[in-house]
């Protein structure tokens, strides 16, 4: 057998392996839920991820909050903002992907310390994985580590990598 042949083959199969065993959310649109775990910002949200391709995404969060502190006013937190994702890395149950974001809002009290605050606004780069569950294949989890900078009335201004900073959430895809 020519040696040419089978070197030839065997590439061809590993450049082709990776896609086919791929899960494939081309076109699906996942709805769920996104939640900030630091303190500072904390503000969760009902997300919606749309994937235009199976390299590229987009998201969009909408978040709303409530607040009524007893001896006090009730108050309310509202946040929108949106990412742009691409897939760097695909397996059969989970991809890694990298993207930007930007989120802007209103949000009056820090309910770890009490500062109130005003309004706030986040932008930056993010690197994050979406991992599904054997026999789930329909319920994808994420997790997402952000640098950027970050910006409150009342707190101040940050760049980099911090508690809040990381971000988890799961999409339902339809």
């Amino acid at each position: 057998m020519n040696i040419k042949l089978v070197y030839a083959v065997t590439i061809t199969s590993m450049l082709i392996a990776p896609n086919a065993m791929a899960k494939d959310l081309t076109q699906r649109l996942g709805v769920g839920f996104n939640s900030q775990m630091g303190v500072t910002q904390r503000l969760d949200a009902a997300s919606v991820r749309y994937w235009m391709d199976q390299d590229m995404a987009i998201q969009g969060d909408l978040a709303f909050l409530s607040l009524s502190p007893i001896n006090d006013s009730g108050q309310t937190a509202l946040g929108i903002g949106g990412k742009f994702l691409y897939n760097l890395v695909e397996e059969e149950n989970m991809s890694l992907y990298a993207g930007g974001g930007i989120y802007v809002f209103d949000q009056p009290v820090d309910t770890s310390t009490g500062i109130r605050m005003k309004a706030g606004f986040s932008i930056g780069a993010l690197g994050g994985m979406e991992f599904f569950f054997q026999g789930l294949p329909n319920l994808g989890f994420n997790v997402e580590i952000d640098l950027g900078v970050k910006h409150l009335d009342g707190y101040g201004t940050t760049f980099g990598i911090s508690a809040d900073s990381i971000d988890a959430g799961v999409h339902y895809y339809l």
